[in-house]
């Protein structure tokens, strides 16, 4: 009898561990760390996304077009395809820990940096994951969410004035 307990508590432990979502350990970046990891760093409204299968057919990606109204950092661009891991295709569904996935018609700041498409050759993609993108309220404050950390919280600027933010970002060198 006790052997079967064991066991069937065993099964349950395995069963929790296995299907709860495992979280990325992440250290937290400062906004200098960000902006000089970044090619690019834009304000901007999420036009559109879409999700489509990466070119192997194993996993789901999102494409994100995004209208410029601001470049803190970089070459002068109207309109930027950003490309993250997850999105819903139909009722397949992929989320991955640790990304902040875009949504269309808010509003954004964005570090970004060129990296390896899943489907394309390369696709800007959001420097640091979640901890690169800000949705910015409209009492026009920077918010960052969808992540967690190890270390670094006490770095990591959170619930900031935009212009605050964006003069942060231009003094980096």
């Amino acid at each position: 009898m006790k052997n079967i307990f064991d066991c069937k508590l065993l099964y349950i432990i395995l069963f929790v561990c296995i299907s709860s979502p495992s979280l990325a350990i992440m250290e937290g970046l400062s906004t200098e760390e960000l902006t000089r990891s970044s090619e690019l760093v834009i304000e901007g409204d999420v036009k559109d996304v879409t999700a489509e299968w990466s070119k192997d057919g194993k996993t789901i990606i999102s494409r994100s077009t995004i209208i410029t109204t601001n470049i803190i950092k970089g070459k002068i661009i109207q309109e930027v395809t950003v490309e993250h891991d997850g999105g819903e295709i139909g009722d397949i569904g992929f989320h991955v820990s640790d990304v902040e996935p875009l949504r269309k018609g808010e509003k954004v700041i964005l570090f970004l940096k060129t990296g390896e498409s899943k489907k394309y050759g390369n696709a800007l993609k959001i420097v640091g994951n979640a901890q690169g993108k800000y949705t910015i309220g409209k009492d026009g404050i920077a918010r960052k969410r969808g992540f967690s950390v190890i270390t670094g919280e006490e770095k990591i600027d959170n619930n900031i004035p935009v212009g605050e933010l964006v003069d942060k970002i231009r003094r980096v060198k």
